[in-house]
């Protein structure tokens, strides 16, 4: 009897986990038709990214006179809009596309905080000289990436209207000029008592 309970509590278990199965498929991001959300998603940092990767690239600032590639730092994106957003993910999407171009070459001297540490491996006697960087051998950023997401709502008709903006500058570091500046909108309309946080 005890075997036939035991055997009894297992299948119920099974069937019972089985139930709260939830369902998973995988979304093929280059042909996504699903509908889009209220709040920023993936999708639309893609698109901001790519469009702005494409016009910075058209306008050849980055086309350094000698060929050689800029060295470029990502400054401050400011999330301006009602959303915990990861602005990181806007900034990451150019700085892979911006270097795979070949156009420029990004110091992470800001973001890598042992960058700086591995500076005080000189004084060290544990580790290997040879290995140790030497002073004055960081490449110093010549240009700097920031920019800002806003956000802003409007009602239309019982309707909402939520427009995104992304604005990115790059500045030459030498100088302070602004050698490109670019902006992404993004319009949606949705249900008036959606949320966008």
């Amino acid at each position: 009897m005890k075997k036939y309970l035991m055997y009894l509590s297992v299948a119920l278990l099974s069937i019972s986990l089985a139930g709260c199965a939830t369902k998973t498929q995988l979304i093929d991001t280059e042909n996504d038709t699903t509908a889009r959300a209220a709040g920023l998603e993936g999708r639309d940092f893609e698109d901001a990214a790519n469009s702005m990767i494409a016009d910075m690239l058209e306008m050849g600032t980055l086309s350094k006179p000698n060929g050689q590639p800029y060295i470029l730092m990502i400054s401050r994106i400011a999330n301006d809009t009602m959303q915990r957003i990861d602005v990181d993910e806007l900034s990451k999407s150019i700085r892979i596309a911006l270097m795979k171009s070949g156009k420029v070459r990004v110091t992470a001297f800001q973001e890598d905080s042992m960058v700086m540490k591995a500076g005080s491996l000189r004084q060290s006697k544990e580790f290997n000289q040879a290995n140790v960087r030497k002073k004055g051998s960081l490449a110093a950023p010549e240009l700097s990436l920031s920019g800002k997401i806003t956000q802003r709502e409007f009602k239309i008709d019982g309707d909402k209207r939520i427009e995104y903006r992304f604005s990115l500058s790059i500045t030459e570091l030498s100088n302070g000029l602004t050698i490109w500046e670019g902006e992404k909108k993004i319009k949606k309309i949705v249900d008036e008592d959606a949320v966008t946080w």
